[in-house]
């Protein structure tokens, strides 16, 4: 059986997002769907933490009922600055939330640093360096629109990597 996993990079203003499948013997991943929930563009720019948490929440439904989602993973959050982090825990919840509802697990985080060292070897990449190296784990070179969605691959990729590319 072939897993599918949700991989995400929270934040309240663009969160990337990858659904990603593994083949454990070519330690290649295919990525079904890549993108990110865009609260910055025009218009949403002014909607107030209500609004743009809906809108995530909303995305995230709708991308449980388009893909057969087994297992989702994050990149762990980090603390800033007062409002930035409460912003991105409340981002968090409403993930909980979805990941709760829709498959009854938790969601499995990883720190920048693990990400960073599972891709590159090195913990402290930049990430051009990680965008660069994750493709030579992907089944075909994808383009990505903003540095949110090679992040959320990257977060999968650092899944199966970490685990041998089998389910926890």
């Amino acid at each position: 059986m072939t897993e599918t996993l949700l991989a995400l990079d929270l934040s309240l203003s663009s969160t990337g997002y990858a659904v990603i499948q593994w083949n454990k013997k070519k330690q290649k991943a295919t990525v079904l769907e890549v993108g990110h929930i865009d609260n910055k563009k025009q218009g949403r720019a002014s909607w107030n933490h209500g609004k743009k948490l809906m809108n995530i929440h909303l995305q995230l439904t709708d991308l449980f009922n388009r893909h057969q989602i087994d297992r989702v993973v994050r990149e762990q959050g980090f603390s800033r600055f007062n409002k930035a982090t409460q912003a991105l825990f409340r981002v968090v919840g409403i993930a909980d939330f979805v990941v709760e509802r829709e498959i009854q697990q938790s969601i499995t985080e990883y720190s920048v640093t693990t990400v960073k060292k599972a891709i590159t070897g090195n913990g402290k990449a930049d990430k051009q360096e990680v965008a660069v190296k994750i493709d030579q784990y992907l089944t075909e070179k994808i383009e990505f629109s903003v540095d949110d969605e090679s992040d959320a691959v990257a977060v999968g990729i650092c899944h199966y990597l970490k685990t041998g590319g089998v389910a926890e």
